[in-house]
């Protein structure tokens, strides 16, 4: 049975082993049990007795360390941890399948694991993908990634091609969750300024510049949002003496301490700040539109933009729970 590679199945006499189905509290026969990851406690099984039905139910508690990729978090996807091999699955419907879900736990910590949806086209595009479903892996140092040429995409066959890539010990191998890729703020195009996204969309990112818009609140003006975007794809590969252009938000309210700092006064403005070691900080004069930002950064790049120093630290962002 396909999904039995997928589950661990298992079966009880209690007849034979009346302790254990009394510590169940199994009261009916026969009775199905599922047992999810920990800490999740094991739940009950009361629909039709079929097996379709039984693995269906199962399947909600399967542990997924599948990443959802997309153009703005490939890059990450891809780089980090170069010692373990990366498997991409080029899919054209919604959701995760089963088996590629219990690939990426039996292969946890071996092999990282993403899918790319067919609405990726530039993805698409870059990988040569020509019919769905497309999986092929990819390896540091490799030029071409290595592709699947099977026409079974059922547990073992896929089990067998991955199996020859999680052999080789890779040092270093975490778990898909684990994965820088796996922060929402490193997917987005214009992430939150926060404690906990501060450090990887800017703050230790070298040779970075933050293009901050400063908002009064949680919801920033989408408008805003979308010209900072515009202005991210115009430069994500672009570098000018050695300055990577990085785009973000920051609720000025709540973030009271940075929106002193950056003599925020409760209407929106956009700032660039320079976190490296000589901390400093421009306030854009303008419209916050593409074309007055544009001349900001020119000003910049030519040294004719005055920065204000900002002291020897950067303000303390507010707390954040887990």
């Amino acid at each position: 049975m396909e999904k039995a590679r997928i589950f661990r199945i298992g079966s009880c006499d209690c007849d034979e082993s009346e302790k254990i189905c009394q510590k169940e509290q199994v009261q009916k026969y026969p009775t199905f049990k599922i047992y999810p990851p920990y800490p999740i406690p094991a739940v009950d099984y009361d629909g039709p007795l079929n097996t379709q039905e039984i693995l269906k139910f199962a399947s909600k508690y399967l542990h997924n360390n599948v990443i959802e990729i997309t153009e703005s978090n490939i890059q990450t996807f891809i780089t980090e941890n170069p010692s373990v091999p990366k498997v991409l699955l080029f899919h054209e419907k919604k959701g995760t399948p089963l088996v590629y879900k219990g690939l990426s736990v039996e292969f946890e910590k071996k092999l990282t694991f993403g899918i790319i949806r067919k609405e990726e086209q530039n993805l698409v595009d870059r990988y040569n993908v020509k019919k769905f479903p497309k999986l092929i892996v990819v390896k540091a140092n490799e030029k071409k990634p290595f592709e699947y040429k099977g026409e079974d995409f059922k547990f073992k066959a896929l089990f067998e091609f991955l199996n020859v890539f999680s052999e080789v010990f890779v040092p270093g191998g975490g778990s898909s969750q684990d994965s820088q890729a796996t922060k929402e703020w490193m997917t987005q195009l214009v992430p939150q300024l926060n404690q906990k996204s501060a450090n990887d969309i800017c703050l230790k990112v070298e040779g970075a510049l933050c293009v901050i818009y400063i908002n009064n609140g949680n919801n920033p003006d989408n408008s805003k949002v979308d010209e900072l975007k515009s202005l991210h794809n115009m430069y994500q590969s672009k570098i000018d003496r050695g300055t990577i252009y990085k785009f973000m938000w920051l609720d000025g309210q709540k973030e009271q301490k940075w929106a002193e700092a950056l003599g925020f006064k409760g209407e929106p403005r956009l700032v660039f700040l320079n976190p490296g070691k000589r901390k400093r900080y421009l306030v854009h004069d303008g419209e916050i539109n593409v074309k007055s930002i544009k001349s900001t950064i020119e000003k910049i790049v030519g040294g004719d933009a005055k920065f204000q120093n900002l002291g020897n630290s950067l303000p303390e962002f507010t707390i954040m729970k887990d």
